[in-house]
């Protein structure tokens, strides 16, 4: 098996015993209005909401800059051919 497919398989077992494991229905109270929801759901949206900001912030956006390309100076030739002997 190749690494890729071990860690899939080892990141798909880890999130079957998260589900498995909190499937209490609980309430928080966000700002005025309390919520009712599975525990599951909760630590979903958690962690979107937290991959969201740490891309945001993570890399600040840049923008792109055009490079100025100064021309270079011709080569001086002389005013007399070089002479080959």
């Amino acid at each position: 098996m190749r690494a890729r497919t071990v860690v899939i398989i080892v990141l798909a077992i880890l999130a079957l015993t998260l589900v498995a494991q909190n499937t209490q229905v609980v309430t928080f109270q966000l700002f005025f209005w309390p919520l009712t929801m599975s525990r599951v759901i909760l630590l979903a949206g958690a962690l979107a909401i937290g991959l969201v900001i740490g891309l945001l912030l993570g890399r600040p956006w840049r923008r792109r800059r055009t490079a100025v390309v100064k021309p270079r100076p011709a080569a001086r030739r002389s005013a007399e051919p070089d002479e080959v002997e």
